[in-house]
Parts: C-alpha cells; sequence; structure tokens
C-alpha cells in the first residue's frame, strides 16, 4: 500500500494537473495476435540431436491508451506469450557441461552444469505494466523490460526471434552472444524516462527483487542445484539520436550500466553485487544501416567475466531486407567461447506477413566441448489485429 501511494504522489509531482484532468481523447484499446514460426530444415551439426528443427512463439497483446486534454498520455500495455524454445535453452540460461553445484552467471545465464527444466512449452505474461507520459518524462510501473534494454542501440537484422544477438527463439541452442543489457527481465520495476532534450534521453529504472521466471529471461533460474537470487538492481541509460539533414546521415548511440545485490539460491556458488556496462551504436544513410554493440558484465562472481560484441550491415532494396551479422562472447566461468554469424533476407507479404529466410551458423567451445551446427533458417511471423474499440 504504502508503495501505491509513493507512485501515486511522484506521478502527480512529475505531471502537474494529470489528477486533475478527466476529458481528452476518446479511449483506444487495441487486441492483436502474433505468431513466430521458427524452422531449420537443413542443419549440419557436430553432435546429433544439437538442433530443433521447429520452434514458435504465439503472442496475444492489448494495449489501452488515452490523451488527456492537458497534454499527458496514459497507456496500459499487456503480453501473453505462449512459446515453443530449444529445450536446452529455456529462458536464456544455458547449460554446457555436467558438473554439480556449478553456477550460472548471473547475468549470462551460462554454466557449465545441467539445466534444470527440460520443458520446452511455456507460457507467461511476459509484460503488465502501466504507464504515465507529460511533458517532464514518462514513468512506467509493472512487469516491463528497464530502460538499459530499452535504449539498447546496435545492428538491425531479417531475423526477429533467431536473430543471432540475443536471440528469443534459439534453434541450434549455441546462441550465447548478447549485448542486450537485460539484467533483471520481465520482473516487476518502476522506470523514468527523461524527455528529449538536444537528441539525449536518460532513464533510470529500479527492481526491487528480479524473481521473474520469462520466456526470455530467468535471472532467479540456474543450473546444476544453484541460482542467483538477485534484488536492488538498479539501472541507469543514456540514448542519444543526431541527424545530419543535409547529407542524410543519422547516428544513434546507446549506453547502459546496472548494478545489484546477488546471493546464493542453494548450494555451492558465492555470489555478490554484479555490475554490468554495454555500449552500442546505430548509423544510417539513405538504405543502408550499420551497427555495432558491446557487453561487459561480471556476472556476480570473481573473475568470471561475461564480455560480448556483435556487429552488423543492413540494407533496404527490390521491397527486401538483406542483412549480415557477426558475434562473439566469453563467458569465464566455464571458459567458454562463442562465435556466430547470420545471412539473411526479408519480405513483407502484405500487413499481416513476413518471411526470412537467413543462413545460421553457431558455434561453442571450452575444456568441457566443442559443438557447432550451421544450415537454412526460415522465420514466418504473422500478425493479426484482433479488435480495436475507441471509446471514452
Amino acid at each position: 500500500m504504502k508503495s501505491l501511494i509513493f507512485i501515486s504522489f511522484s506521478s502527480a509531482l512529475l505531471f502537474p494537473g494529470m489528477v486533475h484532468a478527466q476529458t481528452g481523447a476518446p479511449l483506444e484499446t487495441e487486441l492483436a495476435l502474433e505468431s513466430v514460426f521458427v524452422a531449420m530444415p537443413v542443419a549440419d551439426e557436430t553432435e546429433p540431436d544439437t538442433v530443433e528443427a521447429l520452434l514458435g512463439e504465439i503472442s496475444l497483446i492489448g494495449t489501452s491508451e488515452k490523451v488527456l486534454e492537458n497534454g499527458v498520455r496514459l497507456r496500459a500495455r499487456s503480453a501473453l506469450r505462449l512459446q515453443a524454445d530449444h529445450p536446452d535453452r529455456i529462458g536464456g540460461i544455458g547449460g554446457f557441461g555436467n558438473l554439480n553445484l556449478a553456477p550460472v552467471g548471473a547475468f549470462s545465464g551460462l554454466s557449465s552444469g545441467q539445466v534444470d527444466d527440460g520443458s520446452d512449452l511455456r507460457g507467461r505474461w511476459e509484460s503488465a505494466y502501466i504507464q504515465v507520459d507529460g511533458g517532464y518524462g514518462e514513468v512506467r510501473v509493472g512487469k516491463d523490460q528497464g530502460v538499459a534494454t530499452r535504449f539498447h542501440e546496435g545492428s538491425r537484422s531479417v531475423l526477429s526471434h533467431a536473430r543471432l544477438d540475443s536471440a528469443l527463439l534459439d534453434p541450434s541452442g549455441l546462441a550465447a552472444v548478447q549485448t542486450r543489457h537485460d539484467l533483471t527481465g520481465p520482473s516487476a520495476k518502476i522506470s523514468y524516462a527523461s524527455p528529449r532534450l538536444l537528441g539525449i534521453r536518460a532513464g533510470v529504472s529500479f527492481t526491487p527483487s528480479a524473481n521473474a521466471d520469462g520466456l526470455d529471461r530467468r535471472p532467479a533460474s540456474g543450473t546444476g542445484g544453484t541460482a542467483p537470487d538477485i534484488e536492488n538492481a538498479l539501472e541507469l541509460a543514456l540514448n542519444g539520436t543526431r541527424r545530419l539533414r543535409e547529407s542524410g546521415w543519422r547516428f544513434d548511440v546507446g549506453l547502459g550500466y546496472s548494478s545489484a545485490d546477488v546471493a546464493t539460491r542453494g548450494l555451492g556458488a558465492f555470489y555478490n553485487s554484479v555490475e554490468t556496462f554495454s555500449a552500442g551504436t546505430r548509423i544510417e544513410k539513405d538504405d543502408w544501416t550499420f551497427g555495432l554493440s558491446w557487453l561487459e558484465s561480471d556476472n556476480g562472481l570473481l573473475d568470471r567475466d561475461y564480455s560480448a560484441w556483435s556487429a552488423g550491415l543492413h540494407k533496404s532494396a527490390y521491397n527486401t531486407d538483406f542483412s549480415i551479422e557477426y558475434g562473439e562472447s566469453e563467458e569465464g566461468e566455464i571458459a567458454l567461447d562463442s562465435r556466430s554469424w547470420r545471412l539473411g533476407a526479408a519480405r513483407d507479404f502484405g500487413r499481416a506477413t513476413k518471411l526470412a529466410v537467413a543462413y545460421l551458423h553457431d558455434e561453442t567451445r571450452s575444456p568441457l566441448q566443442n559443438r557447432e551446427a550451421q544450415g537454412i533458417v526460415v522465420e514466418i511471423t504473422l500478425s493479426q489485429e484482433i479488435v480495436q474499440v475507441t471509446g471514452n
């Protein structure tokens, strides 16, 4: 109750007059359905059963928005997702060994233990938040990504889910490159983002307990009987954009920092605090886009850092998007090195269908094992608006 009173009071201070304005634009509500299917019909793998030939996700997304007479925008959003991912990479957690009581990186989610949860079909409320946006900035409260993730800049990919960097669906089970700065996943949090002044926007997020069991991020899960308990997570982020009108160049930059208290859940590992830094840029000129991003985290474990970087080039031509991406990562806890690249093309067929075809190559190398998978991946995205209602 005290937290709700504090949030309401803070919103009233940030957006004066909001509580008195009861009229304005009509309330707009939308409900949409999105389905994504990822198939890897042609694959070459060093070990049998490495590749999952068919993965998928269905999302039901609802939004309601109203603009008051004083210009303040009120918004609510919720997303229910059902996902079938690689059974070895549920929620991004990865076990690359069979050691007992092996610690999992508090940020990376990688370990030399075995994955405890083999369920590959899961449904979750991935987001459920309210947003107040006015002249003094934006406040979000609820299940949502933090500002370090939202302000990320990097390469563009023709693949939305089987992408190289921070994959949402991982057909090879070996995608280990992650520069999107998501420490807390869809855990409940409060975020503030400033207005964009001179092209610069700043943001801060606070997550009391990062206990979410999300589809893409499970910060409270582990492998080998041990897991990190992440609390009091603070995220700071900056995002800048600049367009040179005469030349047509556009530059976007994102910087992120996060820290949190980490304790050990279970036996074995002894965690401390976790700190993570990230930076990325996106440069656009006509139909060309170049992106580069980097991240480093101490993983909450002594001398067991995780670092990753990725780069990519994207071009639009002949009503088709083309992209090539490359990335590497190093996980100190298990001496795991990974390399990945993607080369693909995508085209929209009307407003509701997108087809992407790419060549995928993922490999991981460690003292325990070397694994590699490559082949053709096909990603189909179907979008449908179920209902749109406008009222008072």
